[in-house]
């Protein structure tokens, strides 16, 4: 009996020891946002306008968590498995569906995705020496705490062509060109989408704006469409996002 309970008390220390995504993480790019949940051995992925939960039947990806493991410097190595099938081929679980994820834990609040590392085989990703990954000058995909995120949810709203050119006028600063320029040169992650986003959402956080849908009511302020149907578009967002 005292066999049983200590073997459960190590099963238990080792799942939580595991848990990456203690809450819901979310990733806002320019116009959805990307919500990635881990329960037990799987992590979800989805893409949503919303932050309300998310039915985990409606996730559009599954991964199978292999391991997970913590390096120095608040390094977090993910390896994965992807659980879904490619339609309309002959080979729907390809050998090469594994992968490994290495994420910086900036605070309890963020992590940030510097290195994706796909189309392994299992040989490849459960024998994959972690070490030889540079992560100097790391740049990536910054990701959100819901908690924070919902706190971040608080702040002004980008609703007006001021705000607009607030942020604008933001980014033109010399610390994000630097950044922006440092990104091109030392980043792995290829989409220029999240640089985008990364500076967007940084700009509204620190004028003291909400990121989330920023971007979007940037992008739809900056057209020549009536000021009126303007208005309207940006309303409509904002309801989808925070409304049940």
């Amino acid at each position: 009996m005292r066999k049983i309970f200590v073997l459960l008390i190590i099963s238990l220390s080792t799942f939580l020891h595991s848990q990456v995504f203690k809450e819901s993480y979310y990733y806002v790019g320019s116009d959805e946002m990307h919500i990635y949940k881990q329960s037990n051995d799987t992590l979800y992925k989805s893409n949503t306008f919303s932050l309300q939960p998310v039915n985990i039947k409606k996730y559009n990806a599954h991964y199978k968590i292999w391991d997970i493991i913590e390096k120095p410097q608040n390094l977090i190595a993910v390896k994965l498995e992807s659980l879904d099938s490619i339609p309309l081929t002959t080979d729907p679980y390809p050998e090469d569906r594994f992968k490994l994820l290495l994420y910086k834990k900036i605070s309890e609040k963020e992590l940030l995705l510097i290195r994706d590392i796909n189309h392994l085989k299992q040989e490849e990703m459960t024998t994959y020496n972690i070490d030889t990954i540079q992560t100097q000058n790391s740049y990536g995909m910054t990701l959100f705490s819901l908690s924070y995120l919902k706190q971040l949810s608080t702040l002004k709203k980008v609703k007006s062509k001021k705000d607009a050119n607030a942020i604008n006028n933001k980014l033109n600063n010399s610390k994000y060109t630097r950044f922006a320029e440092s990104y091109v040169k030392f980043n792995s992650l290829s989409d220029a989408s999240i640089l985008s986003a990364s500076l967007i959402n940084t700009a509204c956080i620190n004028l003291g704006y909400s990121p989330i849908g920023a971007s979007f009511s940037i992008n739809i302020l900056n057209t020549d469409r009536r000021q009126e149907e303007k208005e309207k578009i940006i309303d409509e967002l904002y309801k989808m996002i925070y409304d049940k």
